[in-house]
């Protein structure tokens, strides 16, 4: 999922780091996870960071699809 990101400023295992706080926010569901990459990396555009960071996740709510 990482990989299909097009942001300018992403760095590479930014998403994998906070692998266990991504499983929690999405209760496991890749339906939800993907939907929280992708408001994110819509947010990161923009805001013109270009880059999802932790702080920008946090303000995406998650949409709970199991």
């Amino acid at each position: 999922m990482e990989g299909s990101l097009r942001l300018h400023h992403h760095e590479p295992g930014s998403l994998v780091r906070p692998a266990k706080y991504l499983h929690t926010r999405t209760g496991g569901s890749i339906s939800s996870l993907s939907h929280l990459v992708r408001a994110g990396a819509i947010s990161a555009i923009a805001d013109g960071s270009e880059r999802i960071t932790r702080r920008l996740l946090d303000s995406v709510p998650v949409d709970h699809n199991t």
